[in-house]
């Protein structure tokens, strides 16, 4: 069994698209076998809000995503520009990707209560608010509480530096997880004492897509470029010629930003991949719960 991870998002953008992946394996869980395409679509104003999800052309009510969509609206919170009344997401079968939108002025229903008009005033103050909003508002305006949805991520961009911006509340929303890289550099090392194997794209450039992984006492590790790392949730490591393919649990899919499949194509040696054929089975030897090993 994997072990699981506690996530620490970055930032803002982080944890809203965790949010948005969250959504769609809450779909996924609930939509009958076969589904070619799940659209969840999100309406909300206030606490008044309707999900849907549509299943290959026939919707219906959809329950248990009040949470993630009610924290991805906090996250997307501008002072100056509110957030989205209106998100729309598309999952397709045998991908971890989404793609859909957001929208910040449409009124997200044909009426909508002067109670939840007055809560989302409030929640989520802007400076000029849909005409919309305010005709359904049974008052003036109120005053806006203080927002602070981000606060924490506010303050690391403080002592950090800049951080991406948070999640989108207008305009289209893709996310395209990587399925393949190609190595044309090779390296087996100790740091600190830890056995590292270093696939990357090309040699002496920092800049460079690279695959790791590396092992501690009885855990492993697999990171890439960047930040994106998982401690264990490999289920297979394939050697299929000059392919290597790893075979991943969905959380450890989604913390790589990878599909559940992916493929590193050795542009390597014949000698090189010998060597990395020997190297991967002796690091992983003496590691708790290891992925399974085809064609080592």
């Amino acid at each position: 069994m994997a072990r699981k991870q506690k996530r620490r998002w970055r930032s803002r953008s982080d944890e809203g698209h965790a949010m948005r992946m969250a959504i769609g394996d809450q779909a996924r869980a609930a939509a009958e076998p076969g589904w070619s395409q799940l659209v969840v679509r999100r309406a909300q104003v206030g606490a008044y809000a309707l999900t849907t999800v549509t299943r290959d052309g026939r919707e219906s009510a959809a329950e248990g995503m009040d949470e993630p969509f009610q924290r991805l609206r906090e996250l997307s919170y501008r002072a100056d520009a509110g957030t989205w009344y209106t998100c729309e997401l598309a999952f397709s079968p045998g991908s971890r990707g989404y793609t859909g939108r957001v929208d910040s002025s449409a009124p997200p229903f044909e009426h909508v209560p002067g109670v939840a008009a007055l809560a989302e005033l409030t929640m989520f103050p802007r400076e000029e608010p849909p005409g919309w909003l305010l005709a359904a508002s049974p008052t003036a305006a109120p005053i806006g509480l203080p927002a602070t949805y981000g606060d924490r991520y506010d303050r690391w961009r403080e002592h950090l530096g800049d951080q991406p911006p948070p999640p989108p509340i207008t305009g289209e929303l893709t996310y395209l997880p990587a399925t393949t890289m190609t190595a044309r550099a090779f390296d087996e090392s100790q740091k600190r004492g830890h056995p590292l194997i270093y696939l990357a794209v090309q040699a002496d450039d920092p800049q460079a897509e690279f695959l790791l992984v590396q092992s501690h006492q009885e855990a492993y590790g697999v990171g890439r470029h960047g930040p994106r790392g998982t401690i264990g949730g490999v289920r297979t490591i394939t050697l299929d010629g000059a392919v290597l393919r790893l075979e991943l649990t969905p959380e450890a899919a989604d913390l790589l930003e990878t599909e559940t499949t992916f493929e590193v194509r050795l542009d390597l040696p014949p000698e090189t991949i010998g060597e990395l054929r020997t190297a991967l089975p002796a690091m992983l030897r003496s590691v708790a719960e290891p992925p399974e090993l085809i064609g080592f």
